[in-house]
């Protein structure tokens, strides 16, 4: 893929066919390594000119400097499967679609992000969960649950909008907002969102890759990929890369305690030895 991770400013600096652009090589790294610049343009409906804006913003000279940084990384482990017609139901090709959003999911998370937002987890500040109903409330009790599993206190769930901004607008501005939102643009989400932001209050926002209010209001923002699907009005969108998000920044601050736990350990016994 393009880079092992994407700086969230950089994400922000694209525009909404250069995201796209970014998915479709998310999505088909082996295929994009074997493909001129014309190709790829080809493929995404964009133009070569869109394509080269794209690799610049990333940092590359051009796309031959990007496709080499592409090959760098690795990323042709993944199999291919046969091409099968789009009429045809395959359901590897669907577990290959959930696979490929998990994995570049896991390539937009930055160190500066998750030792970010450690701060706000070592520290006894409180931690609001915004659950506002559906799945969006079974992430939100994930998280949760996860926070009580490694000791953390002072976790609370926001199930009313209007309880929500009440607390916004009274609590102090050394506690921590967590949003989760599959669209970006939920209504109820983005004015919560823009009430901590008016109170000072910290935001932690878990967002799509797209370019979206939630996000523009976070101070810590986590996107993932994932294809915005509806059936019937019902909206179906898979929020598995959103459980992986939730998993992989507790398992990090896991790590990362433990990191800290063994290093004062070693400078112990290295006084005990002296």
């Amino acid at each position: 893929m393009v880079t092992l991770h994407l700086d969230d400013a950089v994400i922000k600096s694209l525009s909404n066919h250069e995201l796209n652009v970014l998915k479709y090589v998310y999505e088909h790294s082996d295929e994009v390594l074997d493909m001129s610049i014309q190709t790829l343009a080809a493929r995404t409906s964009y133009s070569s000119a869109t394509i080269l804006r794209f690799c610049k913003k990333l940092g590359y000279s051009g796309f031959a400097e990007f496709k080499y940084a592409l090959r760098a990384e690795g990323r042709k482990e993944n199999p291919g499967f046969p091409a099968v017609k789009a009429q045809n139901f395959n359901t590897r090709i669907m577990i290959d679609s959930l696979c490929s959003n998990v994995e570049g999911t896991s390539n937009l998370i930055s160190e500066d992000q998750l030792s970010h937002t450690f701060r706000y987890f070592d520290s006894n500040c409180p931690i609001y969960l915004w659950a506002p109903g559906g799945i969006t409330s079974i992430l939100s009790d994930y998280f949760e649950k996860l926070l009580f599993s490694i000791g953390r206190q002072n976790v609370y769930k926001i199930e009313s909008s209007k309880m929500g901004e009440h607390i916004l607008r009274n609590i102090h501005s050394e506690s921590l907002l967590i949003l989760i939102s599959t669209t970006g643009d939920f209504g109820p989400t983005v004015r919560l969102g823009k009430i901590a932001r008016m109170n000072n209050v910290p935001i932690l926002s878990i967002t799509p890759y797209t370019n979206n209010e939630v996000a523009n209001l976070a101070t810590v923002n986590f996107r993932f990929f994932t294809n915005q699907r509806e059936n019937r009005g019902a909206e179906f969108t898979s929020r598995l890369p959103v459980f992986y998000m939730i998993n992989a920044i507790i398992r990090c601050y896991l790590q990362y305690k433990l990191s800290g736990r063994e290093q004062t350990e070693q400078g112990e016994n290295h006084d005990s030895f002296i």
